[in-house]
């Protein structure tokens, strides 16, 4: 038996809606995650490879500070190779005076006034704090030191990891105003789909009953019905107001299931359409085709809704003079699934739409609100534990669905 108690149809839609988007928003944090080790990990490795390569200049300044070093070989490591290095480099003497500098943003190689020394102080400061100092020795005696700082490639890629985050923030924030848009967007929808569906289903049995009480009141046309036909009547609308207030009611809350009979359920609304043939089509045909089956676990009016919404889609489909439709019910092997199927020879359904039919708000007629195929599923998987699909569809020859419920 279904749960009892008030269950909310939008709660059970938002339910869904928000495992989806915490599984969105795990997935896209897992994402921007990867990112930024992978990034921060690139820039590590780069920045222990600037602490070799800074090792590397000490000894090759080592070897130019060095009297043993001959004159041109002094001049082809600092011309093509300290001169020609990408990273910032600071050479001060013991006293932290700086001799050489390069690659520092902003201020000038040649320049060796007082203000840029100062500046240069400054910057090696921090270099120190950063990367610390590195002496260089020239037989076995500290001449000056070192001080070197990450290339600006470096500084680029460390930045990387808060921009991916920044990104991933926007997405998310993006993504939820989407959720909202969309959610707004279907229950508005579903609001205004409602109403007309409220409307369309109240309106025949209202007018028939208008229709009844003018004959009452002004005796025209009651020669051709009894007293007794004519109540007959009223009551078989009023009986029919008061299903279709049910039906609205229970949209509202989970029902109760009871067990039913699905062939007389089924038997009952293909004999509500048959009698109305005369004004859908003189050539459409009605087939009711029982099979042995269990009882279901059912709530009749909803149920009952289901088949008329595909009966009513059915009806329109096929062609007035040679319209067939057939609903038939039938088991599994195991007996423990029960299927109702209806089939039209129609005008089918294209493949394109056949996957948007059961989406809310879409609809390939011109007066259609887009509704009754995602009232009817959400009336069979939320709240009979089912299953309701499109089986079979071809332009031109007809459509067939399935209605998949659970045995009792």
């Amino acid at each position: 038996m279904a749960p009892s108690g008030k269950k909310y149809l939008l709660s059970l839609s938002n339910r869904f809606s928000t495992v989806f988007k915490g599984f969105l928003l795990f997935g896209i944090c897992a994402i921007g995650a990867v990112f930024v080790y992978y990034t921060t990990d690139i820039v590590s490795e780069l920045q222990s490879n600037e602490a070799k390569v800074a090792q590397t200049y000490t000894k090759i300044w080592q070897l130019v500070a060095s009297d043993s070093t001959s004159g041109p070989v002094t001049s082809v490591l600092f011309d093509e190779i300290i001169l020609k290095s990408n990273f910032p480099i600071v050479v001060a003497d013991t006293a932290g005076r700086p001799l050489f500098w390069k690659e520092l943003p902003g201020i000038s190689e040649k320049a060796n006034d007082a203000k840029t020394l100062e500046r240069v102080r400054k910057r090696m400061e921090t270099m120190k704090a950063r990367k610390g100092e590195i002496p260089i020795y020239v037989n076995s005696v500290a001449i000056c030191k070192l001080y070197y700082d990450d290339t600006p490639l470096v500084g680029k890629l460390r930045q990387i990891p808060l921009v991916e985050m920044g990104m991933v923030l926007g997405f998310i924030v993006l993504a939820l105003i989407g959720f909202q848009y969309i959610r707004r967007s279907e229950q508005r929808t579903i609001w205004v789909g409602m109403a007309k569906e409220t409307a369309h289903q109240l309106g025949t049995p209202i007018s028939s009953l208008l229709g009844w009480l003018n004959i009452l009141k002004t005796g025209e046309g009651g020669g051709s019905f009894s007293p007794q036909e004519i109540y007959h009547h009223v009551e078989n609308d009023l009986a029919r107001l008061e299903t279709v207030a049910n039906r609205f009611g229970k949209i509202g809350s989970l029902p109760k299931l009871e067990k039913e009979d699905l062939n007389r359920l089924t038997a009952d609304v293909v004999e509500y359409f048959q009698q109305r043939l005369p004004h859908q089509g003189a050539g459409v045909r009605i087939n009711f085709i029982p099979g042995e089956i269990p009882e279901a676990n059912l709530d009749r009016e909803l149920y009952n809704w289901v088949v008329e919404n595909l009966l009513k889609n059915a009806l329109e489909a096929v062609d007035s003079r040679q319209g067939v439709i057939t609903v038939r019910t039938y088991a599994n092997s195991s007996n423990k699934r029960i299927f109702t199927e209806v089939s039209d020879n129609g005008r089918g359904i294209s493949r394109g739409d056949a996957r948007r039919i059961f989406r809310p708000g879409f609809t390939t007629k011109r007066r259609g609100w887009g509704l009754g195929l995602s009232l009817a599923r959400r009336i069979i998987n939320e709240y009979h534990k089912g299953n309701i699909y499109l089986a079979a569809s071809e332009p031109g020859k007809g459509a067939t669905f399935v209605i998949q419920l659970p045995r009792a």
